[in-house]
């Protein structure tokens, strides 16, 4: 979601508003409407005696006399009649002041309704399991097909049923009974369809993991998925349906015939029931509060809108901009349910969740489903950059008030989309779900698109350090990205990358608490269950959200505290609708089996399920009365039910269960004295934690209870807004002190002015292992040196002017540098990219590593690199004193994609096991991974700058860089001593100490290790330690190249011919 204000823009998938039609319920009761007029979503409002829902159809109401014959726990609980439905548990939760005010208007005119449009394609969509055709005779005519077994679910004898009729086939009539499974041709040999007409309409078969109806296609010579614009033209030709034509001229007539409600209906913008409300919420507060000026957002409308005519249509965006502040991405139907239901909902979000699509057969519906996706992602780019340009044209990018925020997984590739447009803008993304490992994320087919996608914003946030820690490796291993403590370096440009934890608005929901709805409600829980303990959930009915494990761990804390059967009730809420029936089933089945302890159902109900999402007023009421609240979820990125419950319960200050899986949980552990944490899938222990927060101490629950209250205190939505906006501005400045280098070049006049800038020393430090690229594999290597002799050959000039202290850093081992630069004299060299340093003028070596802690990885490195490269054709392995390379050029050339699959676990495996432990880093040079210890080359850069352009005693210097002494490059790396400097150097008494440095020149490459070292060397000038400070990239003639030096240059030799002329 992106959002802007007067300057800015954010961006959300869906709209905080939306648009509803008011309609009669004649007009939807119509058969020109509600049975054959796919495009209406009627209004589905709770009716007494529909049975529909887990609710009716398991829970007797409790003001019932008791039953007779006690259900056994191997059979399903009894199902009500119609009168005794309405006083269930379901009818106590409606709106009592409107049900006692409903019975004087029998003879009113109808109500109005508002409903929305329902796309046509709905039910048409391509199913994510993919089935290969069966042997004739395998299944019945069956394939892939399963039955609701849950009875509540399926359609009754005067439901409208929507079949598939085998092409040919003799075993069922054209028309059969409303309610009897038809069987099903194999996938795209489909020969029509047939409508039962009647006053509803429902599925007697459902597919596989979705509750909508199959897609069926027509015989066809062709791909099996058409292209974009093919399949569009295919489902926007009113005369056909779907993938295929009308089976009955008289349908035709009846399906092209029918009136749009739309056209003449009243409609209203009202808030959005779809998309983030917590995000809805803070940004409005943000606003009250003038944190944000103001705000644009920009996205879809929560709900598919080809039924409406385009007038209308018009009508409603404009409404929606002038008084809302939204502007309206306008997106098909099909595109819509492609990119939501299809991508977002079946692939993306499972996967983000840990539960990866395993059907062999859905890479054919994912490539699919991401064209959509894709396309949803580029209008809703296209749209931002339009308004973008509309509401800031002749603003600075640098204002604060000018940016673009972008929210959710359903977004990821916009961030990219948009920076291809416009590079100087403001661009931050927050992912409000999980971030997975990168052994699951991988799994995805578009990968690679999705993480450069987000990699186009400046700064990237999550809900919890380990979502972050997630990201930095799965950017490394499958982009070879470069990470430290701030963020990501990928191609050159830096992105921030952080965890800033969104909160709930405590005040206002103190408030809510507080009003009369709610007060009202508590006192009716108090009545209805006066004498039991409350324990309360509220999820959406799917396995994600561990209702199964829930469920069984009060069933064995029921068994096993059998005192506690009629004393406890587990209510649980669900919200939306569930898509798989099987896991409904289960449900209902542990549901049935532990409302069955009880030895009378109808005074003693240990669970009561409501299959529908209770007023807020309700919902608060309930969290207030409950003894324990329980969140039992296997992923989810942070549950903000849980903080409400905290402020809920303040009076009672009752318990939370919370899944240690949940990214809330990082903050209400609170070091183990906050909420109990359990792990869903550990059955035993959490039935104990039941027992634990249904018998803790009050003194417990109060220490228990302050600890989470503190914290949700902490985290305030209007606090995120504030520090997600720093952040975002923070990473731009950063990123944008960074220039396009071509835009500075380094010529003769620029060195002279350095060079003449002082009377007195320079100090030259020159990297010549320029890397011309960050970290793209494939690009030409630049690690030959069989140019460095010509090199020693220029730089002879330089190293002869007494005044100038001239060092060259490098890869190489120390003999290696030794033997290249024996002739050049008075030439400071650093090997290993700053493991070893010989001073200006010395014959000695030292380093600045610890020889112990060296020996304490790199032997295991070593190991483990050697091993990558035997499994990897034309790639070496290098080892020397301090530094472990993977050398893979060739490897790269030869085949780039298993180079860079192999280079990339490589680093990750590395990053993961000995950064934090060890303190080394692997990353990727020039199509070769470098181990070392983090920041050695900076800490070696340090150590030249205090030694040439300070007056600190160098027994301080020694002591403060931790110096060792090596005796020769010609003995072993054990020789390495630890002696006071000033002890072994002639140089180093205070009295003779080389005359002090004013000026610093420095060049190097493209890497992040230069680009520390570019952005250190600028701020010597900047604070006054120099009177003159420079830095030079050797970009190698990358166009679009951005760096911290000051000026650049094309390669090594240009530079060389600059600073070699005097």
């Amino acid at each position: 979601m992106p959002i802007q204000t007067t300057k800015h823009t954010n961006l959300s998938s869906f709209l905080p508003h939306t648009v509803k039609f008011e309609v009669t319920a004649s007009e939807t009761a119509s058969e020109a409407t509600t049975s054959l007029d796919p495009a209406i979503e009627a209004p589905k409002p709770f009716a007494a005696g529909k049975q529909h829902s887990i609710a009716n159809s398991i829970l007797p109401s409790l003001s019932q006399p008791a039953l007779t014959n006690q259900a056994s726990a191997d059979t399903p609980p009894p199902f009500l009649k119609r009168n005794e439905q309405s006083a269930s548990v379901q009818q106590f939760f409606k709106n009592r002041d409107a049900a006692d005010t409903s019975s004087g208007k029998h003879h009113e005119k109808p109500a109005a309704h508002l409903i929305q449009p329902k796309s046509r394609y709905d039910a048409k969509m391509i199913p994510s399991s993919v089935v290969e055709a069966k042997k004739k005779g395998d299944d019945l005519g069956l394939s892939s097909l399963k039955f609701n077994t849950s009875t509540t679910s399926l359609p009754r004898t005067t439901s409208s049923t929507l079949s598939a009729t085998r092409s040919g086939s003799t075993s069922q009539p054209d028309f059969a009974p409303a309610g009897v499974p038809r069987g099903r041709n194999s996938f795209g040999k489909f020969a029509g369809y047939s409508v039962n007409q009647s006053s509803t309409s429902s599925l007697a078969v459902t597919e596989e993991e979705d509750n909508a109806p199959s897609v069926f296609r027509p015989a066809s010579k062709g791909p099996a998925i058409q292209d974009d614009e093919e399949e569009e033209e295919t489902f926007t030709d009113e005369r056909l349906a779907p993938y295929g034509g009308f089976s009955r001229p008289d349908l035709e007539e009846i399906f092209l015939n029918q009136q749009n409600v739309f056209e003449n209906a009243p409609w209203q913008i009202v808030p959005s029931d779809s998309g983030n409300g917590s995000l809805y919420k803070a940004v409005d507060l943000a606003h009250k509060k003038d944190v944000i000026k103001s705000c644009k957002w920009v996205g879809t409308l929560s709900s598919p809108m080809d039924a409406i005519p385009q007038h209308i249509y018009q009508d409603i965006c404009k409404k929606l901009s002038d008084d809302y502040d939204c502007e309206t991405v306008h997106v098909n139907d099909i595109v819509f349910q492609g990119h939501y239901k299809s991508f977002c909902k079946q692939i993306l979000w499972p996967t983000l969740h840990y539960q990866i699509p395993d059907d062999p057969k859905s890479k054919v519906f994912e490539e699919h489903s991401f064209k959509h996706y894709k396309r949803l992602n580029q209008l809703v780019a296209d749209k931002i950059v339009e308004t973008y340009k509309k509401l800031n044209q002749g603003l600075d990018p640098a204002d604060p008030d000018n940016m673009i925020w972008i929210h959710d997984y359903h977004l990821l590739l916009v961030p990219a989309m948009i920076r291809e447009k416009l590079p100087d803008a403001k661009i931050g993304f927050f992912l409000h779900v999980s971030f997975p490992s990168s052994e699951v994320f991988r799994c995805l087919a578009q990968r690679e698109a999705l993480l450069k996608g987000v990699l186009g914003a400046d700064c990237v946030t999550f809900q919890t350090d380990e979502y972050v820690r997630h990201f930095f490796q799965t950017s490394s291993r499958l982009l070879l990205a470069d990470t430290n403590e701030l963020g990501i370096i990928h191609n050159g440009v830096f992105t921030r990358v952080n965890t800033i934890p969104v909160g709930i608005d405590a005040p206002s929901l103190k408030e809510d608490l507080m009003s009369p709805a709610v007060v009202k409600w508590e006192k009716l829980i108090r009545e209805r269950w006066k004498d039991s303990l409350l324990i309360v959930s509220r999820d959406k009915l799917d396995k994600l959200r561990g209702i199964k494990q829930k469920l069984l761990a009060y069933e064995a804390f029921l068994k096993s505290n059998p005192e506690f059967i009629e004393k406890t009730v587990l209510v649980e809420v669900f919200i939306g609708s569930s898509s798989n029936s099987d896991y409904k089933s289960e449900v209902m089945q542990i549901v049935s089996r532990i409302n069955a302890l009880a030895d009378n159902i109808s005074i003693a109900q240990p669970v009561v399920i409501l299959e529908q999402d209770i007023d807020f007023e309700q919902y608060l009421a309930l969290q207030h009365e409950a003894a324990v609240f329980i969140v039992a979820s296997f992923r989810e990125g942070l549950n903000l039910t849980c903080h409400e419950f905290v402020e809920a319960s303040t009076d009672k200050q009752s318990p939370l269960i919370l899944s240690e899986f949940t990214g809330s949980s990082h903050l209400l552990d609170c070091k183990g004295e906050g909420a109990i944490l359990i792990n869903p899938w550990d059955i035993r222990n959490f039935s104990k934690a039941i027992k634990l927060a249904l018998t803790m101490s009050a003194e417990e629950k109060k220490r228990r209870w302050e600890n989470c209250h503190q914290v949700v205190l902490k985290h305030k939505p209007i606090d995120w807004i504030k520090d997600c906006l720093t952040s975002i501005e923070e990473a731009w400045k950063t990123d944008h002190l960074k220039t396009q280098t071509n835009k500075k070049p380094f010529d003769q006049d620029i060195f002279d002015r350095f060079y003449e800038s002082t009377d007195g020393h320079r100090l030259f430090v020159i990297n010549i292992d320029t890397s011309y690229s960050h970290d793209e594999v494939g690009q030409k290597s630049t690690k030959g040196f069989a140019n460095l002799g010509r090199i020693a050959n220029l730089l002879t000039g330089l190293t002869s002017d007494r005044r100038n202290y001239v060092f060259i850093i490098s890869i190489l081992k120390t003999e290696d540098l030794e033997s290249i630069f024996k002739n050049v004299p008075n030439l400071g060299l650093v090997a290993e990219s700053g493991g070893f340093i010989k001073l200006v003028g010395q014959s000695k070596w030292i380093s600045i590593v610890d020889k112990k802690e060296v020996n304490n990885w790199i032997p295991q490195v070593t190991s483990l690199v050697k091993s990558k490269a035997e499994r990897l054709p034309m790639s070496t392995a290098i080892v020397e004193e301090c530094t472990v390379r993977w050398l893979a050029d060739s490897a790269v050339k030869e085949d780039p994609k298993r180079s860079m699959d192999a280079m990339g676990d490589c680093i990750q495996h590395i990053n993961d096991i000995y950064e934090e432990t060890e303190g080394i880093h692997a990353t990727l040079v020039d199509n070769s991974v470098v181990v070392q210890q983090k920041d050695i080359s900076m800490r070696a850069m340090n150590f030249i700058v205090a030694c040439y352009t300070t007056t600190v005693p160098a027994s301080q210097l020694a002591e403060r860089f931790q110096i060792r002494r090596v005796a020769s490059f010609h003995e072993n790396f054990n020789t390495i001593v630890r002696s006071p400097l000033h002890e072994k150097f002639d140089w180093i008494d205070d009295d003779d100490r080389p005359n002090k440095a004013q000026a610093l020149f420095y060049s190097g490459g493209l890497t992040s290790i230069d680009e520390a070292i570019y952005e250190y060397t600028n701020s010597l000038e900047k604070d006054d330690v120099l009177q003159s400070a420079i830095s030079v990239a050797i970009t190698g003639g990358q166009v679009n190249a951005r760096s911290s030096a000051l000026y650049s240059v094309l390669g090594r030799n240009e530079l060389l011919s600059i600073i070699t002329s005097r």
